[in-house]
């Protein structure tokens, strides 16, 4: 089994700090555990974007405080992730039941590929709190279900029964103070 740091570690190994050229325009590419110092500029930037990548943090605290030293003051940080409510709640025949607590953010494994990762479902205040520790206030909190993924499901899919009721994901716009 392979711990989420042992994955990211051979991956950045893999692709730590390559250059891609295109035009007169030169960008570094950086593979690293985003709980780690890896060279990204401190007060440098206005925005920070994270599209379905924070839930893989093994360090919500350490994360979303390396993300507000990379930010200038007012800079803003959006970031999206999965429901949380979404993975507590199992649709069965004509039923949607509590299959889980939501309070219950212990580690659990996945595979991927040849290896297994940790992962935890995290509360939504659990963010919430995080993001304050590390000198964010939230402007603004999404909570959606995509119209077009449930109208391409069958009715029956119990993923699309679940969305039409519950928000499948969450969007947060926070700004470093």
């Amino acid at each position: 089994m392979l711990a989420p740091q042992q994955l990211q570690h051979r991956l950045r190994d893999y692709f730590l700090h390559q250059t891609i050229q295109t035009g007169q325009l030169t960008r570094s590419l950086i593979c690293s555990p985003m709980e780690e110092e890896c060279g990204v500029p401190e007060d440098y930037f206005d925005f920070v974007y994270s599209i379905y990548a924070i839930g893989w943090t093994t360090d919500l605290e350490g994360t979303f405080g390396r993300i507000a030293s990379y930010l200038k003051i007012d800079g803003v940080f959006i970031f999206s992730w999965s429901h949380p409510i979404h993975k507590c709640v199992a649709a069965e025949e004509d039923r949607l039941l509590f299959k889980r607590s939501y309070f219950d953010e212990s580690w659990y494994s996945v595979s991927l590929g040849e290896g297994e990762i940790a992962l935890s479902d995290r509360k939504l205040s659990t963010y919430v709190n995080a993001l304050a520790k590390a000198g964010f206030v939230i402007e603004q909190l999404v909570e959606e279900s995509d119209e077009d993924m449930m109208q391409s499901r069958d009715d029956n899919d119990g993923f699309a029964r679940k969305a039409r009721v519950l928000p499948v994901t969450f969007v947060i716009k926070a700004r470093k103070l």
